[in-house]
């Protein structure tokens, strides 16, 4: 699905038909955005026609927008420059099937002209598009003005991500601190899978953001090179914030089995000091239960002597629960 924002006679005009774009483009228009959702990975025949034809770009180029892969990429040719970049659109299940939710963004840039292509739905490009129509003088007014806002959203989307992570992890160490449980282990290791995942695709995306920060490029003004020294700086601080994040998980796992410890050293204290208060029950009920005459039936009798067997019982466990208590064991 193809669709074209441009200035023609004065006026914003959106396209959808790919043979329109390419007759309003071969008119010389001063600046047009093109952009193409591809249904199953594959280019209709217009699209191709689009492609090839009428901005002559490289079969190779075309057929990295088809296989998509998780490597960021930049290739410059004789009258565009081809990149690959990768950000993150979260799915109401991503920290089970976080690389689902990573999306890569590919796009031809030159002189007058911008082609994203995209295998799935992009909710930022249809804002930006929208904002497009909405104030074309402010969102279309120059190629890097238009490049420089679709770079800052796909930056951003990891910053969104990395808030996301930052509040499950808060809320997993108060519930880890209050009483670990089994599942907190489990979404631990899902956030530690959603980090790597991040960590996995930013580490390599200054490689494709640099180019445009270069003053000997000939595609941003020089004014402009500021707006993407930006974008870069923006990049590579999130890639520092995901390293951290990847220790704050390891500390996090840290807790977690020093919090399953304290507990169950909790329980192993509770269950030692039954297990002592029980034992002079079972040594006095074990004296008595021998098959012998026992000098204290004399003085007591055989009814006297059972108030007396058991009046040590609960003298003695009351005398070590003072103590127990007095030692501040319970």
């Amino acid at each position: 699905m193809i669709k074209a924002i441009y200035f023609k006679n004065g006026s914003v005009v959106t396209e959808r038909d790919a043979l329109k774009v390419a007759e309003d483009y071969n008119n010389k228009l001063d600046l047009i955005w093109i952009d193409i959702h591809l249904k199953n990975h594959e280019l209709t025949h217009q699209e191709t026609v689009l492609l090839t034809a009428t901005f002559r770009f490289h079969e190779m180029s075309i057929e990295d927008c088809l296989f998509p892969q998780y490597y960021p990429k930049i290739e410059e040719f004789e009258n565009y420059v081809f990149g690959a970049i990768h950000g993150i659109q979260l799915k109401p299940n991503y920290y089970q099937e976080f690389e689902d939710s990573i999306y890569e963004l590919n796009f031809f840039v030159g002189k007058g002209f911008l082609v994203t292509v995209h295998t799935e739905e992009l909710f930022f490009l249809e804002t930006i598009f929208e904002r497009a129509k909405a104030r074309p003088q402010v969102e279309m007014k120059s190629l890097e003005n238009l490049l420089y806002n679709v770079f800052n959203k796909v930056v951003s989307s990891y910053e969104f991500t990395l808030e996301k992570i930052d509040d499950k992890m808060e809320g997993l160490e108060d519930e880890i601190l209050e009483d670990p449980e089994a599942e907190n282990m489990e979404d631990i290791l899902d956030t530690k899978k959603v980090i790597f995942a991040m960590r996995k695709i930013a580490e390599s995306q200054q490689a494709a953001y640099v180019y445009f920060t270069r003053a000997n490029n000939n595609l941003i003004a020089r004014e402009y090179l500021v707006y993407f020294r930006d974008i870069y700086t923006q990049c590579a601080r999130m890639n520092q914030a995901i390293i951290m994040r990847t220790q704050m998980i390891v500390s996090l796992i840290e807790v977690y089995m020093s919090s399953v410890t304290v507990k169950l050293t909790e329980v192993m204290k509770f269950l030692t000091v039954i297990a002592t208060i029980v034992m002079p029950v079972l040594i006095v009920s074990g004296y008595y239960g021998m098959n012998v005459v026992f000098p204290e039936y004399s003085f007591f009798g055989q009814k006297g002597s059972w108030f007396f067997a058991v009046g040590i019982m609960l003298i003695t466990i009351i005398a070590m629960l003072v103590y127990f208590k007095k030692k501040k064991w319970f």
